[in-house]
């Protein structure tokens, strides 16, 4: 395993904190380089949108359940 780096990860969870988030279920696919971001237990989406900036919002009854981040350490 490789190191953590903790004062990133701290950084990071403030952020996460912040954002009012409960429930939050991040899983990082290194291989795909893809970040999945679940907010609340992972279901299935009823509906998914490809934004702007490039990540996949799914949704469940108009509600986004979460995120689909690839090429995430390019961003």
């Amino acid at each position: 395993m490789a190191a953590i780096a903790i004062p990133e990860m701290m950084l990071a969870l403030k952020a996460v904190r912040q954002s009012n988030a409960v429930d939050l279920q991040i899983r990082y696919d290194e291989l795909g380089d893809v970040m999945y971001v679940n907010f609340g237990t992972p279901k299935p989406a009823d509906d998914s949108e490809l934004g702007d900036d490039g990540i996949l919002y799914r949704y469940a009854n108009g509600e986004v359940i979460g995120l689909t981040i690839t090429h995430f350490s390019d961003r």
